[in-house]
């Protein structure tokens, strides 16, 4: 049965439907950051250079996951975009073979972590030994886990597609309190270091993989997909990689542009950096809980498009648009005021607070075009256009190099940095807000046909 938490997102008053499908993607984002802020307060307790060797871990593990956008987003789009056509039989084909090509890339990518996790920890030149060391043994140990990571994404993005939300966050919600509970054994009981961190997390994932296994196989409409039985589809990875490519360059190069920055703020010392990585994890606050949002409003869009419910895939941005910016305006004020008491919890050198304070007042200035910045991006991806919007972040986010090295070397020093992220977010999100809407107006004008359909031989 597919039970009744499945929202059906072609019928009904429109906000109330994209709330009940977005509150759960909503909570999962947060259990996403509890999982992070779980690690990094644990991880904390082991001193700052701890939570940099972690926290660098997981920009090279975002890295990676960026790849994963091209089965994740292509196969969540495309599998509404079926349902709402009422193409069943479709629908099933593309979450298959998101599944299959997510399930390859995760296995080549456990190899990378296990056999060269020396050279990746080598890519943010730190100055001190015990860091490297404590990043190369998170890296191997999480590195483990990367086919239960993707599947429980990919299967998450699945269920989300068909309308179903309150699965995922209830089984991610599991795995959290396995991780919250994991952690303090490990590192403090029995002193595992950052190990304890990699394997609280490597459990706790693998659960949550078990758990949607199961889930998946309760549904009507998934169940059964018959991965290693059922005959290969090659032509269908053009049009998943079509949609997913885009969005996947753009997370790589955020990724990668993180890096590179990573070893310009390694320059004002090594808990500069540390300051940097808790930062962004108490700012993802804002991006996950506008990317739970915006997963709602892709599934609800992607399906209206199929269905040419034109009027509906407009009311379901605009909704979007203000809960989105609700919720960025709150976390504006709560980094803004908040931003030493927040920063406190964690550190306790007055130079790591310093730095980590700066930056969440620094970042608050980007919080609402950053949320609507993700928001309209998956909005183009529901419509078939995910070109767009990665050519606009992935332009702004290079030019944080210039612009960051450029600000770095005035009275702002590294706080210059953090400026450079918060201008190019903002120009960003400004230029997709204003883009958006006159593209769906262009759409509905001429009553277009969904922009991605299987090839004639499929």
């Amino acid at each position: 049965m597919t039970g009744q938490k499945q929202q059906d997102l072609l019928k009904g008053r429109i906000l109330p439907t994209l709330i009940k499908l977005a509150m759960p993607i909503m909570a999962t984002s947060f259990v996403g950051l509890a999982y992070n802020l779980t690690d990094m307060f644990w991880v904390a307790s082991l001193g700052e250079r701890a939570v940099a060797s972690v926290g660098s871990a997981g920009i090279l593990f975002w890295l990676v996951e960026s790849f994963f956008a091209l089965p994740r987003i292509g196969g969540q789009v495309l599998v509404g975009q079926s349902l709402g056509a009422g193409q069943l039989e479709e629908a099933r084909s593309w979450a298959r073979s998101a599944l299959r090509l997510g399930y390859l890339m995760a296995l080549a990518l456990t190899f990378v972590f296990v056999f060269f996790r020396g050279p990746l920890a080598s890519i943010f030149h730190f100055n001190d030994l015990e860091t490297i060391a404590r990043t190369e043994t998170y890296l191997w140990l999480v590195g483990l886990g990367m086919t239960a990571r993707v599947g429980g994404r990919l299967y998450s993005a699945v269920l989300t597609a068909s309308g179903n939300s309150y699965t995922p966050f209830v089984i991610f919600v599991t795995g959290l309190v396995v991780n919250m509970a994991l952690d303090p054994l490990f590192i403090l009981y029995f002193h595992m270091d950052v190990v304890g961190a990699a394997l609280a997390t490597l459990i706790a994932e693998t659960l949550a993989f078990i758990l949607m296994l199961a889930a998946i196989r309760r549904n009507d409409t998934f169940s059964g997909l018959r991965l290693f039985s059922s005959p290969l589809e090659v032509s269908r990875l053009k049009p998943m990689v079509k949609l997913g490519a885009p969005v996947a360059m753009q997370s790589g190069v955020h990724a990668t542009v993180t890096i590179l920055i990573s070893r310009m703020i390694v320059g004002f010392g090594d808990l500069a950096v540390a300051a940097q990585r808790l930062g962004a994890q108490i700012e993802s606050i804002s991006w996950m809980t506008a990317d739970g949002f915006a997963a709602a409003v892709n599934a609800f869009m992607a399906q209206n498009f199929g269905a040419c419910a034109y009027r509906r895939v407009q009311q379901g941005y605009w909704s979007g648009f203000w809960l989105v910016s609700a919720v960025c305006v709150l976390t504006t004020l709560i980094l803004l005021f908040l931003a030493g008491p927040l920063v406190a919890i964690f550190f306790k050198d007055p130079e790591a607070l310093s730095h980590g304070a700066d930056y969440l007042r620094v970042l608050s200035a980007s919080q609402l075009l950053m949320g609507l910045q993700l928001l309209t991006s998956s909005a183009f991806s529901a419509l078939g256009q995910s070109l767009v919007p990665s050519l606009v972040v992935t332009g702004l986010m290079v030019l944080r190099i210039p612009l960051g090295t450029l600000l770095a070397k005035t009275a702002l020093g590294v706080t210059g940095i953090w400026w450079s992220f918060s201008i190019t977010t903002n120009l960003a999100g400004l230029t997709l807000v204003i883009a958006l809407p006159l593209f769906m107006r262009r759409l509905a004008s001429r009553q277009a046909e969904p922009l991605v359909s299987m090839p004639a031989d499929g």
